[in-house]
Protein backbone atom coordinates (compact mmCIF):
# COMPACT_ATOMS: atom_id res chain seq x y z
CA UNK A 1 0.00 0.00 0.00
CA UNK A 2 1.36 3.45 -0.93
CA UNK A 3 2.00 5.62 2.11
CA UNK A 4 -0.24 8.33 2.68
CA UNK A 5 0.97 12.37 0.51
CA UNK A 6 3.13 13.99 2.90
CA UNK A 7 2.49 17.76 2.81
CA UNK A 8 4.44 20.10 0.65
CA UNK A 9 5.49 23.84 0.61
CA UNK A 10 3.69 23.48 -3.11
CA UNK A 11 0.72 22.42 -1.68
CA UNK A 12 0.40 25.30 0.93
CA UNK A 13 1.77 27.40 -1.52
CA UNK A 14 -1.20 26.56 -4.06
CA UNK A 15 -3.56 26.79 -1.47
CA UNK A 16 -2.56 30.05 -0.48
CA UNK A 17 -2.56 31.57 -3.96
CA UNK A 18 -6.59 29.97 -4.26
CA UNK A 19 -8.06 31.37 -1.37
CA UNK A 20 -6.19 34.75 -2.18
CA UNK A 21 -7.70 34.42 -5.39
CA UNK A 22 -11.11 33.60 -3.72
CA UNK A 23 -10.54 36.81 -1.38
CA UNK A 24 -9.69 39.38 -3.81
CA UNK A 25 -12.90 38.38 -5.69
CA UNK A 26 -15.08 38.55 -2.72
CA UNK A 27 -13.53 42.23 -2.07
CA UNK A 28 -13.53 43.60 -5.74
CA UNK A 29 -17.25 44.90 -5.78
CA UNK A 30 -15.88 46.71 -2.11
CA UNK A 31 -12.96 48.76 -3.64
CA UNK A 32 -10.56 47.65 -1.04
CA UNK A 33 -7.74 46.11 -2.18
CA UNK A 34 -6.28 42.61 -0.47
CA UNK A 35 -3.29 44.34 1.13
CA UNK A 36 -5.72 47.05 2.37
CA UNK A 37 -7.36 44.19 4.05
CA UNK A 38 -4.51 42.37 5.57
CA UNK A 39 -3.21 45.76 6.30
CA UNK A 40 -6.22 46.51 8.63
CA UNK A 41 -6.72 43.10 9.78
CA UNK A 42 -2.99 42.91 11.01
CA UNK A 43 -4.03 46.75 13.06
CA UNK A 44 -7.15 45.22 14.31
CA UNK A 45 -5.99 41.45 15.21
CA UNK A 46 -2.76 41.84 16.57
CA UNK A 47 -3.64 45.46 18.08
CA UNK A 48 -1.52 48.73 18.55
CA UNK A 49 1.95 47.70 17.94
CA UNK A 50 5.15 49.86 17.41
CA UNK A 51 5.24 51.53 13.83
CA UNK A 52 8.76 49.82 12.89
CA UNK A 53 7.36 46.43 14.28
CA UNK A 54 4.24 46.91 11.58
CA UNK A 55 5.78 47.81 8.71
CA UNK A 56 8.75 44.98 9.31
CA UNK A 57 5.87 42.74 9.95
CA UNK A 58 4.24 43.48 6.78
CA UNK A 59 7.56 43.80 4.32
CA UNK A 60 8.52 40.47 5.81
CA UNK A 61 5.43 38.11 4.54
CA UNK A 62 6.61 36.82 1.17
CA UNK A 63 2.65 35.97 0.54
CA UNK A 64 2.14 40.26 0.15
CA UNK A 65 5.00 40.73 -1.96
CA UNK A 66 5.15 44.03 -0.68
CA UNK A 67 8.54 46.39 -0.76
CA UNK A 68 9.00 48.40 2.64
CA UNK A 69 8.60 51.48 0.18
CA UNK A 70 5.35 49.42 -0.86
CA UNK A 71 4.32 48.93 2.78
CA UNK A 72 4.92 53.17 3.20
CA UNK A 73 2.17 53.67 0.89
CA UNK A 74 0.16 51.57 1.67
CA UNK A 75 -0.45 52.20 5.24
CA UNK A 76 -0.44 55.92 4.57
CA UNK A 77 -2.86 55.15 2.26
CA UNK A 78 -5.50 53.50 5.20
CA UNK A 79 -4.23 57.15 8.00
CA UNK A 80 -5.22 59.10 4.81
CA UNK A 81 -8.90 57.59 4.32
CA UNK A 82 -9.15 57.75 8.74
CA UNK A 83 -8.49 54.05 9.26
CA UNK A 84 -5.37 54.24 11.27
CA UNK A 85 -2.98 56.43 13.34
CA UNK A 86 0.22 56.30 14.05
CA UNK A 87 1.45 54.23 11.44
CA UNK A 88 4.80 56.12 9.70
CA UNK A 89 7.88 54.80 10.43
CA UNK A 90 8.78 58.11 12.19
CA UNK A 91 6.00 58.05 14.28
CA UNK A 92 6.24 57.58 17.92
CA UNK A 93 3.17 54.99 17.58
CA UNK A 94 1.34 53.22 18.30
CA UNK A 95 0.46 52.19 14.81
CA UNK A 96 -2.88 51.29 15.57
CA UNK A 97 -6.49 51.16 13.20
CA UNK A 98 -9.21 53.71 13.93
CA UNK A 99 -12.88 53.13 15.25
CA UNK A 100 -13.36 53.85 11.67
CA UNK A 101 -10.83 51.22 10.41
CA UNK A 102 -12.25 48.66 12.55
CA UNK A 103 -15.93 48.91 11.37
CA UNK A 104 -14.42 48.67 7.44
CA UNK A 105 -12.77 45.52 8.57
CA UNK A 106 -16.01 44.42 10.11
CA UNK A 107 -18.35 45.53 6.70
CA UNK A 108 -15.05 43.68 4.51
CA UNK A 109 -15.61 40.59 6.69
CA UNK A 110 -19.47 40.81 6.38
CA UNK A 111 -18.65 41.28 2.50
CA UNK A 112 -16.20 37.86 2.38
CA UNK A 113 -18.60 35.88 4.62
CA UNK A 114 -20.10 34.13 1.86
CA UNK A 115 -17.01 33.26 -0.36
CA UNK A 116 -15.30 31.94 3.61
CA UNK A 117 -18.28 29.93 4.15
CA UNK A 118 -18.43 28.71 0.64
CA UNK A 119 -14.91 27.50 1.18
CA UNK A 120 -14.70 25.46 4.06
CA UNK A 121 -18.30 24.30 3.78
CA UNK A 122 -18.56 20.52 3.90
CA UNK A 123 -15.39 20.14 5.44
CA UNK A 124 -15.58 18.08 9.11
CA UNK A 125 -14.77 20.90 12.11
CA UNK A 126 -12.37 18.60 13.29
CA UNK A 127 -10.55 18.36 10.26
CA UNK A 128 -10.29 22.43 9.98
CA UNK A 129 -8.89 22.23 13.66
CA UNK A 130 -5.80 19.67 12.70
CA UNK A 131 -5.48 21.55 9.68
CA UNK A 132 -5.53 25.20 11.32
CA UNK A 133 -2.61 23.61 14.39
CA UNK A 134 -0.61 21.62 11.22
CA UNK A 135 -0.39 25.15 9.48
CA UNK A 136 0.39 27.43 12.86
CA UNK A 137 2.98 24.59 13.33
CA UNK A 138 4.64 24.68 9.69
CA UNK A 139 4.76 28.94 10.46
CA UNK A 140 6.56 28.12 13.85
CA UNK A 141 9.21 25.49 12.62
CA UNK A 142 10.08 27.53 9.41
CA UNK A 143 10.24 30.73 11.09
CA UNK A 144 12.42 28.72 13.97
CA UNK A 145 14.41 27.64 11.18
CA UNK A 146 14.94 30.65 9.16
CA UNK A 147 16.31 32.18 12.67
CA UNK A 148 18.67 29.38 13.16
CA UNK A 149 20.33 29.85 9.16
CA UNK A 150 23.37 31.09 8.82
CA UNK A 151 23.68 34.37 6.73
CA UNK A 152 24.32 33.57 3.38
CA UNK A 153 27.76 34.82 1.98
CA UNK A 154 27.59 37.26 -1.48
Amino acid sequence: MAPPPILTGQDIAEAQGAVTRLLERALEPTGVSRHEYVALRVLVVRGPQGPRELHAFLANQPQLGLSADAVAELLAGLEEGGHATGTAQDSSGPAQATPEGAALLARLNEAAAPSIRALYAGFVPEDLAVAHRVLVGVTARADELVAQAAPVAS
